[in-house]
């Protein structure tokens, strides 16, 4: 199965078992991720343009939000966009797989989406991004730590393909990119399974 197709089953599971995942996950950000977001908004100017990939049902939203900043949500399922809609935050699907970003951002925020690409699809987004971003522009991301890729029911009962990675990995991704590396701090999430790096990068001002 290639990367696309790979993507695709891996969304359908989250559409098909959108209710067990909003009951299987905590409804407030954990405690590594806390000091991760901070740092990433402290990074640009409060009235700063916002996206953010994979929002999900908003959790890390409403924090950004009630911090002050403004931000655009997107997530590649709808349904869970219509979840948002309801929450009053201003939402659209968009699959960065397949879709442009058209408009320029001071921060782009991806809170464990990029655990779902291989790394030839990961190189593409993090081209798309950086082409997305200000001068002096933010990525802020997160991925899961370990080696390689892995498919798993865990949680949901159905496939979701998972790629593990290694901080140097993640450091030459960014500088075939462009991106000046900033900061990578590690987190344990309550689940069991999850060792996190919380990584912030910058488009330099040129």
């Amino acid at each position: 199965m290639n990367g696309q197709d790979a993507n695709s089953t891996t969304l359908k599971t989250y559409q098909e078992k959108l209710q067990a995942y909003i009951d299987s996950t905590p409804q407030k950000i954990n405690d590594a991720e806390y000091p991760w977001i901070d740092n990433a908004l402290d990074s640009i100017p409060e009235h700063s343009s916002i996206l953010e990939i994979g929002s999900g049902a908003g959790r890390n939203a409403t924090y950004i939000a009630e911090r002050g900043y403004k931000l655009e949500c997107t997530e590649a399922v709808p349904e869970f966009v219509a979840i948002m809609a309801q929450k009053g935050l201003a939402t659209r699907v968009l699959n960065v797989l397949t879709d442009e970003i058209a408009a320029r951002y001071d921060m782009i925020f991806a809170n464990g989406v990029l655990v779902h690409f291989t790394p030839e699809q990961s190189e593409k987004v993090f081209t798309k991004v950086y082409n997305a971003l200000n001068p002096g522009g933010i990525f802020a991301f997160s991925v899961k730590m370990g080696d390689g890729g892995k498919w798993t029911e865990e949680k949901l009962g159905a496939p979701r393909y998972f790629y593990y990675w290694q901080p140097a990995e993640l450091q030459q991704l960014a500088k075939l990119a462009g991106f000046e590396w900033l900061s990578m701090e590690s987190g344990e999430t309550s689940l069991k399974n999850a060792s996190w790096l919380y990584i912030i990068v910058r488009k330099g001002e040129a």
